[in-house]
């Protein structure tokens, strides 16, 4: 009897799309609007197959593939094209998943209550709403490639507004489920997201306008295909306030994304099935909540009495070596860190517009002391032995993640308690400018050793580089990444 592996694995059948018009895509109202996206690294067949491998061994006990007839495999509309996938596709995985944990099932999007339709869903036995109802843990959308292909995101701007029509649905989709994970269904290709909030702080993040919750869910429940481009609007909500617990309101890094093509089978290979299987294992028993950044797919967090992994949720009571511990929302330390620095840069913004710079006062926060109040003089060589104390191990540590805690400190000491300022020289400070991971926004590494974020803008070129005048220091760079 074959494996999961191997059944999810085999080829697909091939589907004849020549009757299929070119046109646009449904626009959805909604504030959601990615502009670009990030591979999804680990989302692989060498991770996935490690994650998986004791389910993916097991027999596959499912009925054998229908043998398609010729008018099966004409695609002229997504309906028809999910006349397909519905009959000779989805089965397949329905059948190897459910004898697993949870008893994942792919179906209908409309099944999931009538808030809103996305074209797919996956519910579970476990994972129902407070009223028993089923709840989509996995939102997919169907889309036609002669309507939507993955490299419109680097075409002319037509295309690129055909990508982000698409691209704003499912994400609002995801979004409104509070999945992480969801999935684009074409006749060329499966694209796999995980989507990211992004935090909202004292910076542009509140700035910007946000549309009534009311209305953008109504906008999503009325979702329907369209033969043409058709906007969905709905009106504006005046008097809303804004909600924290509502994530159509949420801001959000643009998604990561792993695109598998229909074609791709065999050993070793990522396949639609096996992605597909991967995905609503991975959002009906792992960590599946929207969070600000996520662990290694392939790693373990602390349960209650055990270790539990975070997307297969097997628990264990010991990790063996090769276990990679890592909890959820690792990178929660860097985030507070920045925020303590984006907080300490608008104080100073604001108190120098507001008095002269000998009446300066102190800033303090809990953890942190920002300026002197001992009324001690640092002479310009005490500045210098704190721009050296040892910046290149700091920078080691706090990239590293380490545990290692020092103290955020401004770039200029302003002087309190005493009636003598020195008047510094700026000094230059040679800097990498660098992409953040998850490729949105530029930052660089200050002298204190750490990250500030920025843009090519904000820097003044010069004869060999680009200059940027801080309070203590002028950054220099040779050149902006590309």
């Amino acid at each position: 009897m074959p494996t999961l592996l191997h059944v999810l694995t085999r080829r697909n059948i091939a589907v004849n799309s020549e009757a299929v018009v070119p046109g646009g895509n449904t626009t959805l109202a909604t504030d959601i609007r990615p502009d670009n996206w990030s591979p999804w690294m680990d989302f692989n067949y060498t991770t996935l197959t490690q994650i998986f491998r004791r389910e993916l061994a097991s027999s596959y006990q499912g009925s054998s593939e229908q043998r398609p007839l010729l008018n099966d495999l004409l695609v002229s509309n997504e309906e028809t094209l999910e006349d397909f996938l519905r009959r000779f596709m989805s089965p397949v995985v329905n059948y190897a998943l459910e004898s697993q944990v949870g008893g994942p099932h792919l179906g209908r999007g409309s099944r999931c209550g009538s808030e809103d339709r996305p074209d797919w869903s996956v519910i579970s036995g476990s994972c129902l709403d407070e009223w028993g109802r089923f709840v989509n843990i996995l939102p997919g959308d169907t889309k036609l490639d002669a309507k939507w292909r993955p490299n419109m995101v680097q075409e002319d701007p037509a295309n690129f507004a055909e990508w982000q029509k698409v691209m704003a649905q499912i994400v609002s989709y995801m979004a409104r489920h509070r999945s992480r994970y969801g999935f684009i269904f074409t006749d060329a290709c499966l694209v796999a997201l995980r989507l990211t909030r992004e935090p909202t702080g004292t910076g542009i993040g509140l700035a910007r306008p946000r549309r009534d919750a009311a209305a953008i869910a109504a906008a999503i429940a009325g979702h329907k295909r369209h033969s043409s481009d058709v906007t969905m609007t709905s009106g504006e909500g005046s008097g809303s306030s804004y909600s924290d617990n509502d994530p159509l309101l949420w801001d959000y890094y643009n998604p990561e994304y792993t695109a598998i093509p229909w074609d791709a089978h065999g050993e070793g290979r990522l396949t639609i099935k096996l992605a597909l299987w991967c995905l609503s294992m991975m959002a009906t028993n792992g960590d599946s909540f929207i969070d600000y950044s996520y662990p290694k797919l392939d790693s373990w967090r602390h349960g209650s009495k055990e270790y539990v992994h975070n997307a297969s949720g097997v628990s264990k009571s010991r990790l063996s070596g090769s276990d990679s511990h890592i909890e959820p929302d690792p990178d929660r330390w860097r985030r507070e860190r920045d925020a303590r620095e984006a907080a300490q840069d608008e104080y100073y913004k604001y108190t120098a517009s507001q008095a002269p710079a000998d009446d300066m006062p102190q800033f303090s926060q809990a953890g942190s002391t920002f300026g002197d109040a001992s009324g001690q003089d640092y002479n310009e060589g005490d500045e210098e032995s704190i721009e050296d104390d040892d910046d290149e191990q700091e920078e080691e540590a706090l990239v590293a993640g380490s545990s290692r805690y020092r103290s955020p400190e401004p770039d200029d000491r302003t002087e309190i308690g005493s009636s003598r300022r020195h008047h510094k020289r700026d000094k230059r400070k040679h800097v990498t400018i660098q992409q953040h991971k998850k490729g949105v926004g530029l930052y660089f590494v200050n002298a204190n050793g750490y990250k500030v974020d920025t843009a090519k803008k904000k820097w003044k070129e010069v004869e060999d580089g680009y200059e940027y005048k801080g309070n203590k220091f002028i950054y220099f760079t040779k050149e902006f990444p590309i």
